[in-house]
């Protein structure tokens, strides 16, 4: 995939100096949600990534969706080595629990039980070579999502901190969005259709983010 080598293939390219990625979830401007990747590491050395994402849409004060999502992956050298997540979709309980041995991710999800061979990324979507890949596991229930990769162009986004140019990319198949990526490997937003809604996820001040105190359990 030449277009891609506008890219950084560092896998650790998109992580900020503040170990923190913050977004907003928005349909036709307004805010519906957020998501969260806070980055660390363990004892080992591994980096830690822990996944929180909240979409409510409301009609007055009725609730008519509600998702609340919880993930944490575990990455050495570039290979995710474990993926547990619990989800709240709307009311339906989904979950991914899987382990790596070797070059295969094995375990079970809600839709999935079995084993699963690189090359393969799971959709959390910080590691630019996200965009180098065909075969997606599902964070919120297991699945095995293919998608073929197409770049759309050059295109300039707006950050918290200013504009930064990056490249556009849709995937198309059982994985289907568009993805931004700035050439040092940034994530910085994503387009994607719900149940009929167009969605926006883009970058904001973590600052803006609700406490963690009101964040929702799955």
């Amino acid at each position: 995939m030449a277009f891609a080598d506008k890219v950084s293939t560092d896998w650790l390219g998109g992580i900020p100096e503040n170990n923190q990625l913050a977004y907003e979830v928005t349909r036709k401007g307004k805010r519906h949600g957020f998501q969260v990747l806070d980055f660390s590491r363990d004892e080992a050395g591994n980096l830690i990534v822990d996944v929180h994402i909240e979409i409510v849409f409301k009609f007055g004060p009725l609730t008519l969706f509600r998702y609340a999502h919880k993930n944490r992956e575990i990455w050495r050298d570039g290979k995710v080595q474990s993926i547990v997540s619990k989800t709240n979709n709307n009311g339906d309980a989904e979950f991914t629990d899987l382990q790596r041995t070797g070059d295969v991710l094995s375990g079970s999800g809600t839709k999935y039980a079995g084993a699963m061979a690189d090359p393969i990324m799971p959709t959390s979507y910080f590691n630019p070579n996200f965009i180098r890949q065909t075969r997606f596991v599902s964070t919120q229930d297991g699945r095995l999502l293919e998608a073929e990769v197409a770049e759309i162009g050059r295109e300039s986004v707006v950050l918290p901190t200013g504009s930064v140019e990056t490249t556009r990319f849709r995937l198309l198949g059982k994985l289907a969005i568009d993805i931004w990526y700035t050439d040092a490997g940034q994530w910085v937003r994503t387009e994607f259709s719900r149940r009929g809604n167009v969605l926006l996820i883009s970058p904001i001040d973590p600052a803006n983010l609700p406490p963690r105190s009101d964040w929702a359990r799955p």
